[in-house]
């Protein structure tokens, strides 16, 4: 083999391998910058905005979607940033309920301080665009709308006791409805029933059921107050169209033992 050979052969394994460096680099980085969501997953990709808060020692962040609920805690550097991201992955389909791209979620992050009290919290309730893949939820910024509380809030009302939501039902247009699912939250604390909404149904009045649900149990992130934000979803297949979950939210107004919501 002559010197030129060599040199030929010499190129050509060089060119093969920065061709392999550079295809692992590109696998590396896309891997590392691009989260992969399984097959019959979708997620609810939290974005929290961090600018305005004022030196949290712990985020508790949650999330319901397809009468789901998920919890995560946020800790350490991931604080020290002007921003963090929280991704919930949920199931497509579940024993109550399919996904929809109408279907609503809610998502809220808690503020803590360093004895694990709430300090502030901020809100969002949206629709899902996305069934099998990525659905953003911009948390902490923007103004304070209908579906968001923008930035986050302050709560110093007076302390609820033991307080009870009751989760007002219409069905008067799904009277085919079999199980359903009823997820309620306040304060980062979740509770959820499914139930049969049919045999229900028999038994109220103007067709529409009451489902009640006691917080009887002081939040870990500290006592429920007037002000504090109430969400209730419900969720079924047979209450599509328009959406087979459906949410909706308030504060609570009054430090009394009853709190109505009408989910639908």
């Amino acid at each position: 083999m002559n010197k030129f050979q060599i040199h030929n052969e010499t190129m050509i394994l060089l060119a093969l391998a920065m061709a392999g460096f550079l295809i692992l680099s590109l696998f590396v980085f896309a891997s590392s910058t691009h989260r992969v969501i399984a097959a019959g997953k979708f997620t609810i990709d939290a974005r929290i905005n961090l600018k305005k808060l004022d030196n949290a020692q712990k985020l508790k962040v949650i999330a319901s979607a397809n009468g789901d609920t998920q919890v995560k805690n946020v800790t350490g550097n991931d604080l020290n940033s002007k921003s963090t991201s929280v991704s919930f992955e949920f199931n497509e389909k579940n024993d109550i309920v399919s996904v929809g791209d109408r279907d609503e979620y809610f998502a809220c992050a808690y503020a803590l301080n360093g004895t694990n009290q709430m300090e502030s919290y901020s809100c969002v309730e949206g629709n899902i665009e996305n069934t099998n893949g990525k659905n953003i939820a911009n948390i902490g910024s923007g103004e304070r709308l209908t579906l968001s509380t923008g930035s986050f809030q302050t709560v110093d009302g007076p302390e609820i006791m033991n307080p009870t939501i009751r989760v007002w039902i219409p069905l008067s247009d799904r009277k085919d409805v079999n199980d359903l699912k009823v997820v309620t939250m306040i304060k980062g604390e979740f509770e959820s029933k499914t139930i049969n909404a049919k045999e229900l149904l028999k038994k109220s009045e103007h067709d529409t059921i009451i489902v009640p649900f006691e917080f009887d149990k002081t939040p870990e992130i500290g006592a429920i107050q007037k002000g504090d934000l109430i969400f209730a979803c419900v969720s079924a297949d047979e209450l599509n169209p328009p959406e087979g979950t459906e949410c909706e939210h308030r504060e609570t107004s009054h430090t009394g033992h009853i709190h109505n919501l009408v989910a639908r």
